[in-house]
């Protein structure tokens, strides 16, 4: 055959190239689509944070520890930025403060939102070990009104609940029990000081990890 045999009619090369212009300009383009980013923070979000806190909050922080030695130690009463807390580097945080009806307990909740790959079993683990090796140490905590404690560490007397972690901090004169809660991608950090000493914050481990539980399961 020759190469003649191979050329179309000048028709038939019409319509093909019609039907491929048609063709064309039907096809959509997808090469300046952009994929929606996954989020940060998840299942709980960044604007979810204030929900963390109990309902019982009233007010913006009370007097403070600020400042806690031997560091080692510091999270366990350090109340302005929290180690437990802020050791995960947390994408959104909030705190508040409440006293008990008789005015008796003076209660600081710290609470925090992580990216969606937080862990908190080994935030739970970390808070652990510090309790145990800080316990019996001598812990000077000073406040925002420059106020200084000298507290001694203890453990929780009873079993911690579940995802959470409980201590004591006990001086002659003011006592605290507190908690670290930790699941999903949220944590929250409560101190109830008073003179006496004695709170059951194993009671509000159980309701902020109840908090937690329902934000990680509400569908927006």
């Amino acid at each position: 055959m020759t190469s003649a045999a191979w050329r179309l009619p000048i028709t038939a090369t019409a319509v093909i190239g019609a039907t491929v212009a048609l063709v064309s300009g039907c096809t959509r383009s997808v090469d300046d689509a952009m994929p929606r980013p996954a989020a940060l923070a998840a299942p709980i979000n960044e604007l979810q944070v204030v929900d963390l806190l109990s309902p019982k909050v009233v007010g913006e922080d009370g007097n403070l520890f600020v400042t806690a030695e031997p560091a080692s130690c510091s999270g366990l009463a350090r109340e302005v930025d929290p180690p437990f807390i802020d050791a995960h580097r947390p994408l959104a945080t909030d705190g508040g403060h409440w006293t008990t009806d008789d005015g008796t307990v003076f209660v600081e909740e710290m609470v925090a939102v992580y990216r969606f790959e937080f862990d908190p079993t080994a935030a739970l683990n970390e808070a652990r070990k510090t309790i145990e090796s800080c316990r019996g140490t001598t812990l000077t905590v000073t406040t925002m009104q420059d106020r200084t404690y000298i507290f001694d560490v203890l453990p929780a007397p009873g079993d911690s609940p579940q995802g959470s972690v409980v201590w004591s901090l006990r001086a002659a004169d003011w006592n605290c029990d507190n908690t670290f809660v930790a699941a999903h991608n949220a944590a929250i950090e409560i101190t109830a000081c008073g003179a006496a000493g004695g709170f059951d914050v194993s009671a509000l481990a159980e309701e902020a990890l109840t908090r937690i539980e329902a934000l990680a399961n509400t569908t927006a």
